[in-house]
């Protein structure tokens, strides 16, 4: 059982897990976070308004923040995109737990849409389709139809839940991608970014959000334009290791 809401530097709230001993968000801000690390790094705005449609994997829905925010920013700045998520998450919260979070995404609307999904595992609306899918993600992202446009990769960290980060499960994730798809996460843990290395995806650098270091972003093929190009001792590095 999760404690209780936590206040975050941007007046929003996130939770403290106490099995993996970790906060559900980055403490710099939950909205902030999933602005900054998820929505505007795997380009959601500028992929639905070019294809008029947008559809995106939430890996560990979590406190439901992260595809909140993606949601009221996809309906606010792409009104007649057509948008489909698939949110998985192995651990689900009680509605009542659920609900300060919930209550706190801008707009209405989002907030009711994101309630009617924790109720009801489903949204089915003109132009909006949303499924939460409970179970483990490492079962349950193989059975996925279709292709994604954006990955949220934001399970807790490898240290303390190590199986969301193993080239298994990212090769999983790869094959569910459309090509140019984007990844993003927060880890810059260089066994994660070996992993997706190895799973296919192309890595570049993620932003920086609060206090941590730069996350990682990955690509299915290349994209234009580029990912941020990791630090080339890095790089160098990286390949080196996954040689020998």
């Amino acid at each position: 059982m999760a404690s209780k809401p936590v206040l975050t530097e941007d007046g929003s709230v996130t939770r403290f897990h106490p099995e993996y001993e970790e906060h559900y968000h980055s403490m710099c801000g939950a909205h902030k976070e999933a602005l900054k690390r998820f929505v505007e790094p795997c380009r959601l705005i500028e992929v639905a308004l070019q294809k008029g449609a947008i559809r995106f994997l939430d890996v560990g829905f979590g406190l439901g923040v992260n595809l909140g925010i993606a949601l009221h920013e996809l309906q606010s700045r792409a009104p007649k995109v057509s948008i489909e998520v698939v949110s998985l998450e192995k651990e689900l919260l009680s509605l009542s737990d659920l609900r300060p979070h919930i209550a706190s995404l801008p707009g209405k609307e989002t907030s009711t849409l994101l309630e009617q999904l924790v109720v009801e595992g489903e949204v089915s609306n003109t132009g909006l389709k949303m499924e939460l899918i409970q179970g483990d993600a490492l079962e349950q992202v193989p059975l996925l139809p279709g292709e994604f446009d954006a990955i949220f990769l934001d399970p807790f960290s490898p240290k303390k839940n190590p199986e969301p980060w193993q080239a298994h499960f990212l090769g999983a994730l790869w094959e569910v991608s459309s090509k140019g798809g984007i990844l993003s996460t927060y880890s810059a843990a260089a066994s994660v970014r070996m992993s997706l290395m190895r799973a296919g995806w192309e890595i570049g650098l993620g932003p920086r959000v609060g206090r941590k270091s730069s996350g990682t972003l990955a690509s299915k093929g290349s994209v234009d334009p580029p990912l941020p190009a990791l630090d080339p001792k890095q790089r160098r590095s990286l390949e080196k290791r996954l040689t020998e």
